[in-house]
Parts: C-alpha cells; structure tokens; sequence
C-alpha cells in the first residue's frame, strides 16, 4: 500500500469518509482507497483484504475457464453417431464436414487448454502473501532445524557442499568443511541446511 494525491473523488474503504480530488490517501490496486487515519497496518487486516480481492478475481477466472470448458466439451461430444463411424473418421479423400469438424476439435481442446489455465491463475489468486510471509517461512525451517540438528552432525549446505557442525547461533550455523581448497569454516544460514545423504 502507497500514499498518493488523489486525481478522482472516491470513499475510504474502510470507513466510509468521502475522500476528494487533491486529498492525500492510501491506495492498493484491486484493494481501494483508504483515508490516512484508516490506513491498515496489522499484517492480518491487510492479508484480508487482499484475500477478498484475490477470492474475487479467482472467482471471475473460474467462471470464464466454467464457460470456456462447457463450450468446449459440448463440441467434443457434438455428432456421437459420426464421431464412432469408423468409415467417416478413416474414409481417405477430403470430406470437407469432416475437415470442419477437426479443425472445431482442435479449437476446443485449446479452449480447455486456456480453461486449465485460467484454473490455475484462479488458484495461484487464492494464496495472498503479505510482507512478513517469506520471512516468517525462514524462521520456520530455522526452528525445524535448530530442533534436528546439533553440533557434530554431518550436514548439507547446498552451495558449499558436505560440512560438520561446529557451532548453532540464532540464524546461521557455523560449519566445518574440508574439500579440494582445503579445511575451511563458513557461517550458513540455518535455512539453508540439510541431513547429508549417505554414501
């Protein structure tokens, strides 16, 4: 959410207040207008809002891919008898209905390709991340590993290859490697750790 100068009068999402051409207010794509006062900052208060939007969307998408995947299965189904006609569907020579009705399937298989799509769009809508997520995800896998790992252990790095715990700080570990360069110690975040996998 940004603070702008207001180019068009509008109404405070939140509060209902007129907000008019020239006034200071805070703004959000999708979301709205909201007066200075009414400014959210709770994650939570923001992540609702979001979510809203984003349900709506989704649920605008759905109801395109519904329409697209109606019209699309009602032309694959369209002719039963001709479709299972094994002369018509092998018949060699040009049959210009046949041609026809090709060139409609393969229109449709797109449309329900477009269709999957847009399910997917929809579904990608529903999961709102807010500032603070990502972060909160590090933390998480940090615990995970504080809890599964103590000093001694062989662990993974990623980047710097196999190494052996020699101390855990709050965020990082301090990890012993011995490799082609030599013995070295770096400091890894602790999210970024994993078991070694046995040879």
């Amino acid at each position: 959410m940004r603070q702008i100068i207001v180019k068009y009068p509008g109404e405070c999402r939140k509060c209902g207040a007129n907000i008019v051409k020239g006034q200071i207010a805070i703004y959000e794509h999708h979301i709205g207008l909201f007066c200075l006062a009414c400014e959210p900052t709770d994650i939570e208060e923001i992540r609702a809002y979001r979510q809203e939007a984003a349900d709506r969307k989704a649920t605008q998408y759905d109801e395109w891919a519904e329409k697209r995947e109606h019209k699309a299965e009602s032309q694959l189904n369209s002719y039963p008898s001709i479709r299972h006609d094994i002369a018509f569907i092998t018949q060699p020579g040009r049959i210009p209905f046949r041609d026809r009705m090709n060139k409609s399937d393969t229109r449709a298989v797109e449309s329900l390709e477009k269709a999957k799509a847009m399910r997917d769009k929809a579904n990608s809508l529903r999961h709102v991340r807010v500032k603070g997520d990502a972060e909160k995800r590090w933390q998480e896998l940090r615990e995970l590993n504080i809890s599964r790992f103590k000093v001694g252990d062989k662990i993974n790095t990623g980047i710097y290859g196999v190494g052996t715990i020699l101390k855990i700080n709050k965020k990082t570990a301090k990890i012993g490697n011995t490799g082609t360069s030599g013995t070295f110690t770096v400091n890894v975040d602790l999210a970024f750790l994993s078991p070694a996998k046995e040879s």
